[in-house]
């Protein structure tokens, strides 16, 4: 099954665009990989401001999504994280902006990226697939660099990606619920990936990955989603994927093969 030769003495290195990617993309690959004995280091892009909005400067956001971060991280057994080149690039929600990550050229992400690779010496990459998870702009920016030094690399670099049946059946459950409202930003569609590769990771693994998820928004990764579209503030794709993650299983993530 994928990455289950990866134990200890192993790296894996996860290529992120914000704060809780690591969680819906990958949150049951690392933890799987992390209790079979792989050293997982994660690094991120940008500080995830845009999540936190009720703070009075971008430092301050940034200083709170690190905390979340760094617990999040805890829960799921990475070893180690840190910020793309710290502090170049912001999350402004998709809003082209200088400084933020939207704004960003792939060649100077490329360029970042080939160096963590080439410092971390990973025996595999994890990364976001071609329409990045969930269409979001800084997502798509990421697969594209990382895509782009994996032609060149000899290290494993894989995708995460959606079907366009998960997120049909997350906007189900949330119709059941919500009738009548939209949830997502349209953007997330899911995509036919031609060199899939299945990950079912083990329980603890996907337990961990609901701990995780907690710590970005209470119960968001623990509540029953009747109970958490009653007190989540919002109604974008965060909502949905939770639902997606309800629909297809938590230890459940999906990846395509980026290079050789």
């Amino acid at each position: 099954m994928l990455f289950r030769d990866l134990g200890r003495g192993s790296t894996t290195l996860v290529l992120t665009a914000h704060p809780d990617d690591e969680v819906f993309a990958h949150g049951a690959a690392i933890a799987m990989l992390s209790q079979q004995g792989s050293r997982v280091v994660l690094r991120t892009a940008s500080g995830g401001e845009a999540a936190e909005s009720d703070v009075d400067s971008s430092a301050e956001a940034r200083q709170r999504r690190a905390a979340r971060l760094d617990a999040a991280c805890t829960k799921l057994g990475v070893c180690e994280w840190n910020w793309l080149a710290e502090g170049r690039w912001t999350d402004t929600a998709g809003r082209q902006m200088p400084g933020s990550l939207t704004n960003a050229s792939i060649t100077d992400l490329a360029e970042v990226i080939a160096a963590e690779i080439h410092k971390i010496t990973p025996d595999v990459v994890l990364t976001v697939g071609p329409d990045g998870l969930t269409g979001h702009p800084d997502h798509i920016l990421i697969h594209q660099a990382v895509a782009g030094v994996a032609a060149s690399c000899e290290v494993p670099v894989f995708g995460s990606y959606l079907l366009p049946a998960d997120v049909a059946q997350g906007h189900d459950l949330l119709a059941e619920i919500l009738p009548g409202e939209r949830v997502g930003s349209g953007r997330m569609t899911g995509s036919d990936e031609p060199s899939a590769a299945p990950l079912a990771a083990p329980a603890r693994a996907a337990e961990a990955r609901r701990t995780a998820l907690d710590e970005y928004a209470n119960g968001l990764g623990s509540l029953a989603l009747t109970e958490l579209v009653r007190v989540f503030p919002g109604r974008g794709d965060s909502l949905l994927l939770r639902a997606v993650l309800d629909a297809i299983g938590w230890q459940t993530e999906r990846y395509t093969r980026l290079s050789a």
